[in-house]
């Protein structure tokens, strides 16, 4: 039943989307506090900006952050609309995602790596565009150009820009102008950035040792309860068997979505290889994780042709979120 509701495409799946979102982020909204100083103490120029305009007004931090949520759930869906690669037309990637944003609650807060994973996406999305695209694709700059932008919203972004040379790999013939034309839009904002630096008479070796601090520098780690973990593990077998499930149809599919999947499973690999490898990856990091993560599971629960079995897993995953939230409300 909370499957069929979720997973619809009318203006009831609409209003219960909506009302899942202000539920999710209730106990921000009714506790707002400020961002973990390791996003504040070394913030990103642009996040800066943000931090800026927020400060001392933690409540409309909250908000906007819930504002780039809902945009982000609706791009989600946009894009498969598009693309068509889960096979149905289905609010569930918005559904998921929403609901997992919950899940780990200290990132409802103005968290850098929320608007850097919404121009991921895009970045993404402008990538694959270029697909069977004849002659020089120049979208592969804009494609570069945004992981740029979103870089200087959050610094550890700028590994993602290898989800752009496996793409460019995935989705063209191999061109070195075109690897060159990504390169070129990939640093063309930090261009603009040192040479605003340099006219206004800004100190340029403070923004050098930004950029080195703001990747070698370790932030708090993410404190894991025991009904943390014991959840987790129950939602990672679920995802684990998605990802089985779409593998053992994976031939089954078109060209292009096969490719698309590929990408995403880059995109989970990479993403899980930043998180503990890199010493200033925090757990802010599930923003990314969870757009391939919405993907997966939505096809799971889409196509599994068991409808009762796959209401049951959407309601353990909703219960979870939900438990995380009550679990929340008792420790305040």
């Amino acid at each position: 039943m909370l499957l069929k509701i979720y997973r619809g495409i009318g203006p009831g799946t609409v209003i219960v989307i909506m009302v899942s979102l202000v539920l999710v982020w209730l106990q921000s909204l009714l506790n707002p506090v400020q961002p973990p100083l390791y996003h504040n103490d070394n913030p990103a120029p642009l996040y800066s900006l943000l931090i800026s305009l927020f400060n001392g007004r933690p409540l409309a931090g909250i908000i906007f952050s819930m504002i780039l949520v809902l945009v982000t759930g609706i791009y989600l869906v946009n894009f498969n609309t598009r693309l068509f690669f889960i096979n149905e037309r289905t609010f569930l990637p918005a559904s998921l995602y929403i609901l997992l944003t919950g899940y780990i609650y200290s990132n409802q807060v103005i968290n850098p790596v929320l608007p850097a994973s919404l121009l991921l996406l895009v970045s993404i999305d402008r990538l694959i565009v270029s697909y069977r695209k004849p002659g020089i694709a120049y979208n592969l700059f804009d494609a570069s150009l945004i992981i740029g932008i979103a870089t200087l919203i959050y610094t550890n972004i700028i590994w993602f820009y290898l989800l752009i040379l496996v793409g460019i790999l995935m989705f063209r013939s191999f061109n070195f102008r075109e690897i060159l034309i990504s390169i070129t839009g990939l640093i063309t904002p930090f261009i603009i950035l040192y040479a605003f630096y340099y006219f206004t008479g800004r100190d340029i070796t403070w923004l050098n040792h930004f950029f080195l601090k703001s990747i070698v520098t370790d932030v708090p780690e993410y404190y894991w309860s025991a009904e943390f973990i014991i959840i987790s593990c129950i939602n990672l077998f679920i995802f684990l068997v998605s990802l089985l499930h779409l593998w053992s149809t994976f031939n089954t599919k078109k060209i292009r979505s096969r490719k698309i999947f590929s990408l995403f499973t880059w995109m989970l690999i990479l993403t899980v290889t930043i998180y503990f490898l890199i010493p200033s990856a925090s757990v802010g990091l599930m923003y990314v994780f969870l757009i391939p993560l919405v993907y997966f599971l939505s096809h799971y629960l889409v196509m599994m042709r068991n409808k009762k079995i796959a209401n049951y897993l959407f309601a353990i995953i909703f219960f979870s979120v939900l438990f995380m939230q009550l679990n929340r409300a008792i420790v305040i």
